[in-house]
């Protein structure tokens, strides 16, 4: 019995492992995250299962969060350590060896799991995988997946048949002909990268050219007159840019992680979960990204209704929720991954996006930094 556990234990370890590492089918095994909970005898080894699994996908979280802070290395360990037993928590509060109740107690700790409060951290959820399952269903594919763990037990072959059927009449769809991508790479020289940034917006002939996070550090009066040529050119060619910017706090040291349009188009998107403890700093100084949970989802360009997941973001499941309520057209992802491309995350990241692209059976394009 103790082997079988933990047996079960290193099993669950290794999803988390290599389902975050990219390509995209490989987070389709998270699925069995939930249905492996479910099966264990006890409450305490649920939730250790639970446990291995959001310690090993979340273990690029002490590489990210010493980038924030350098100079203070434990608190990585301590970021990945309670994050961690935080997204368990759920698991042990839901799990109940009545396997006739997992039908509402799975679904209730998927759901709890994804909201505020654990929602803020709530990567490497199993919902993402309804991607893989259940392509060009929608909200319909989310309760599905959540389900798996009751109709598995008892329906294998309907399951089977129904995740067969999905992905066999699912048909993907293009981006639109008329955006254009700009991937950057980082350079210490802001003016340098600001000018290389201009140029590929020159250079680019689409209608909406977009461009990753941080493409400009902070966008202040003075950085719009700097970008003053480039609007007016964008203007007079009915042509518009999106490019992602900290935008400053009125009286105050914080900013706003966003994506403002320039050109033809006048508009501005801020993220709604910044990374916690590195950006978004709830219990210290006030020097970050705020929380913006009530923001808008989507942002208007055109006929374009574009879905914005800024960086971390893209992780989560409720923001692309959010979106995907509005009803838009394209998804898009920016990001700034400079400072973690010797980590496991923009695979992550790019699985991910692929993932509610098929879902929602909408189209993706990412734009990244790095």
């Amino acid at each position: 019995m103790a082997l079988s556990w933990l047996v079960s234990l290193g099993v669950a370890a290794l999803i988390g492992a290599v389902a975050w590492r990219g390509p995209m089918p490989m987070l389709g095994i998270t699925v069995l995250i939930p249905w492996m909970i479910f099966r264990e005898s006890t409450r305490p080894r649920a939730t250790a299962l639970a446990l291995a699994y959001y310690l090993a996908a979340s273990f690029p979280a002490v590489t990210v969060s010493q980038a924030f802070e350098p100079n203070n290395s434990e608190q990585g360990w301590l970021v990945w350590l309670t994050a961690s037993a935080i997204l368990a928590l759920p698991w042990a509060v839901f799990w109940n060896p009545d396997s006739a109740q997992r039908l509402w107690r799975c679904p209730a700790a998927l759901v709890l799991s994804a909201i505020p409060p654990f929602g803020l951290i709530g990567w490497a959820s199993p919902l993402t995988s309804a991607g893989v399952l259940f392509p060009g269903t929608g909200f319909l594919g989310l309760i599905a997946t959540a389900l798996i763990p009751t109709v598995w037990a008892a329906r294998p072959l309907l399951l089977i048949s129904v995740v067969a059927v999905a992905n066999l009449i699912y048909s993907p769809t293009s981006s639109p002909s008329d955006i254009k991508v700009v991937n950057t790479k980082e350079s210490p020289d802001l003016f340098q990268r600001e000018e290389a940034a201009r140029a590929a917006i020159d250079f680019a002939q689409s209608n909406l050219v977009i461009l990753p996070e941080g493409t400009v550090r902070r966008w202040t009066e003075a950085t719009e007159d700097f970008w003053s040529p480039t609007i007016q050119h964008l203007r007079a060619s009915h042509r518009t840019a999106l490019i992602g910017v900290g935008v400053p706090v009125v009286n105050s040291q914080e900013f706003h992680n966003s994506i403002i349009a320039i050109g033809a188009s006048k508009a501005a998107f801020d993220q709604r979960i910044p990374i916690p403890i590195g950006m978004w700093k709830p219990f210290g100084p006030a020097d970050g990204v705020p929380l913006n949970l009530t923001g808008p989802g989507t942002l208007q360009i055109g006929p374009h209704r574009l879905a914005i997941l800024i960086c971390y973001e893209q992780l989560l499941v409720l923001p692309i929720l959010q979106s995907a309520l509005e009803k838009p057209s394209l998804i898009v992802g920016i990001s700034n991954a400079a400072w973690t491309r010797h980590t496991i995350i923009p695979a992550a990241q790019q699985a991910c996006l692929s993932a509610w692209s098929r879902l929602f059976g909408i189209p993706y394009l990412s734009a990244v930094n790095s």
